[in-house]
């Protein structure tokens, strides 16, 4: 099951026998369970359990970028201000970018934002519509599409009248069925 489910069985053993509560993860611990792909059940209790570590992990340049990406993704379980905050400020410092590694970073960000949605979702995700890579532009639409801000249409129909990338035009007009359907019929 993964090493986070070891750390999980240690920390209850130990809870158990001294009568405390549970020792938290190190983040040395949360590195080689987010290094092990962790499915949805594990990143949520990382995030649950340690989620100072998964913020600090995937603001630092010097982690790889894989694991980086895969603490932003779990930051989508997180359901407090700190990590939300830290998803908008990422995609803001991050935006524009020429990385591709940064590119990839800033998915990750946009599709955990979109799962939690918000009240600044459109705001900040709407400026990767006119990224130069097609990846962000088709990630930023669906984040849009996940979170369903009413304010999205605008920035949706503008991307879509000049988008020339065929899957990014499904996406964005997937997304914008979802966030400006279509009136009832008479």
């Amino acid at each position: 099951m993964g090493a986070i489910i070891h750390v999980m069985i240690i920390a209850q053993i130990v809870a158990a026998v001294d009568g405390g509560t549970p020792l938290a993860p190190t983040r040395g611990e949360v590195e080689a369970a987010l290094a092990k792909s962790p499915g949805p059940g594990e990143m949520r209790h990382l995030v649950e359990s340690a989620e100072p570590i998964v913020i600090a992990i995937a603001a630092d340049r010097a982690a790889s970028e894989a694991t980086r990406g895969r603490a932003l993704s779990a930051l989508a379980y997180a359901r407090s201000g700190r990590s939300h905050a830290f998803l908008e400020n990422f995609i803001i410092r991050e935006t524009p970018s020429r990385e591709p590694s940064d590119h990839v970073l800033v998915r990750r960000a946009a599709m955990a934002l979109g799962w939690r949605s918000g009240p600044r979702l459109t705001e900040v995700l709407a400026p990767l519509l006119d990224s130069d890579d097609r990846d962000v532009r088709l990630d930023a639409a669906a984040a849009l599409g996940l979170g369903r801000p009413r304010d999205a249409e605008k920035p949706l129909r503008a991307r879509l009248a000049i988008e020339t990338d065929p899957a990014v035009k499904r996406q964005l007009e997937t997304t914008l069925r979802l966030v400006a359907p279509a009136p009832p019929a008479p």
